[in-house]
């Protein structure tokens, strides 16, 4: 895969997000795209622009289907590596996979205005105790659990917002470590105890439809086997 561009120093650190994303997806407009690709390509803040750009495409209330149920997964093994510490990085298995064809789309098309609509408020203030290692620990289980949300397999009819509302408090909150604002990162949370609430209200026939697909995924493997 041709290499991404580098980001260096602090031209980097302050180099709007939406404009670093749309550089990198163009440069690589004719090449596979992959996290780990671009998690090399982007250094130190390149965990949380990963976060965001496999966020992106469900900010419609009406995402592709089976796209949540693989990027759920990556944001939550990234956020997990993150708040221990570790090198942003994942498995090949799932890193190395070029991305769909049409997340790269979705981000172009409609990701990248929300990026820029949040650029517009959020920016580094409060920063102090976003820093310390419970505060970062906090964070990684908290996306990792939104992102988990994010993955369950629900049709977007009744489940309208089963993607999206996850989706937005991800690209909050990721924003918010990213920039370190200690500010917006409230309106982060506020955005994730909505999408909880939205499937704790929804929690019987989340449940119901999830015994279902539990059932028919048995009844296949037995018929297969």
């Amino acid at each position: 895969m041709t290499p991404l561009p580098q980001t260096e120093g602090n031209e980097s650190v302050h180099e709007p997000l939406s404009r670093q994303l749309e550089r990198l997806l163009r440069a690589q407009s004719e090449q596979p795209l992959t996290a780990n690709g671009l998690l090399a390509a982007t250094g130190g803040r390149g965990g949380w622009l990963v976060m965001v750009l496999l966020a992106l495409p469900f900010v419609a209330w009406v995402s592709v289907p089976g796209l949540s149920t693989v990027a759920g997964p990556m944001i939550a093994i990234l956020a997990l590596r993150m708040s221990s510490g570790r090198v942003p990085r994942l498995p090949a298995r799932l890193g190395d996979r070029p991305l769909h064809p049409r997340t790269r789309q979705a981000i172009l098309t409609g990701g990248l205005r929300v990026c820029r609509w949040i650029e517009k408020v959020i920016r580094p203030r409060r920063t102090g105790w976003i820093r310390r290692p419970w505060a970062r620990r906090f964070h990684g289980w908290l996306i990792a659990f939104l992102a988990m949300l994010m993955a369950l397999p629900l049709p977007s009819p009744p489940f309208f917002g089963s993607n999206t509302l996850p989706s937005y408090a991800i690209i909050l909150l990721a924003f918010s470590l990213l920039e370190e604002d200690g500010w917006m990162i409230w309106a982060a949370y506020l955005m994730s105890v909505v999408a909880v609430g939205y499937f704790v209200a929804l929690g019987g026939l989340v449940l119901w439809h999830l015994t279902e697909w539990m059932d028919l995924l048995l009844r296949l493997l037995w018929w297969a086997g």
